[in-house]
């Protein structure tokens, strides 16, 4: 074999060689880079973990002013005021419960709920109801007509006055009509005058003679009741 023969196949293994080595150390290169890249990603970069913190901090420090506005919101709350003494008074006067109530009387008798004012009941009827307005049921009836005279040297306001009846052992409500012949009080009543109002409720037959009715002047007023047939 030709001297030239052997110089070329020598050449042509050893550029073989030195590719598989070229080959080789890429081979190793890449393995050792993707062996890397999970372990770098794992790992959170600096600014990651400062953002992190940074967030945890602004939560913890939204959260503390979240209490201490509440602290101070409890803090500045109105605290409850203690009735006023009037207040109470007054309480009590609106309260029908808690009013001064004289002594029930005889309808033939008169009542002096407050000096210079006299209450009289000059006549009790039994009349027939009428139903004229809604709710109202017509039958057995008492009519009652109520005086009120002034003597307190001044005008006397009427519009607070109210007339109710009741029947019975166990003082029934009696519901009230306008007819036959109802009329309520006139606003007011002059300085030594005299006013009359008529006042008509259903009352059944077997209690007209247990009839109470009450004649209230008014806040701050004693309540009047009248009693009997």
């Amino acid at each position: 074999m030709p001297a030239s023969t052997l110089v070329t196949r020598r050449r042509v293994l050893v550029a073989l060689a030195v590719l598989v080595l070229v080959v080789a150390a890429v081979v190793a290169v890449a393995t050792l880079r993707s062996g890397a890249d999970p372990a770098t990603d794992a790992t959170p970069s600096a600014g990651t973990t400062a953002s992190a913190a940074a967030g945890s901090d602004a939560d913890s420090e939204a959260s503390e002013s979240g209490a201490d506005a509440d602290a101070r919101s409890s803090d500045d709350a109105p605290v409850g005021q203690e009735p006023d003494a009037d207040d109470d008074a007054d309480d009590e006067k609106a309260n029908p419960d808690d009013r001064e109530t004289l002594a029930p009387r005889p309808f033939d008798a008169a009542a002096t709920p407050q000096p210079g004012v006299t209450l009289k009941v000059p006549s009790v009827e039994k009349v027939k109801g009428e139903a004229n307005l809604p709710g109202e049921v017509g039958g057995p009836a008492l009519r009652f007509t109520v005086e009120l005279a002034n003597d307190t040297g001044k005008k006397l306001d009427l519009r607070t006055v109210v007339v109710n009846a009741y029947y019975g052992p166990d003082r029934t409500p009696a519901a009230p009509l306008l007819k036959p012949g109802g009329k309520a009080f006139e606003a007011e009543t002059g300085v030594d005058d005299a006013a009359r109002g008529v006042f008509v409720f259903n009352v059944p037959t077997e209690f007209q003679d247990e009839v109470e009715l009450e004649v209230d002047p008014g806040i701050g007023k004693p309540v009047v009741i009248f009693a009997g047939a």
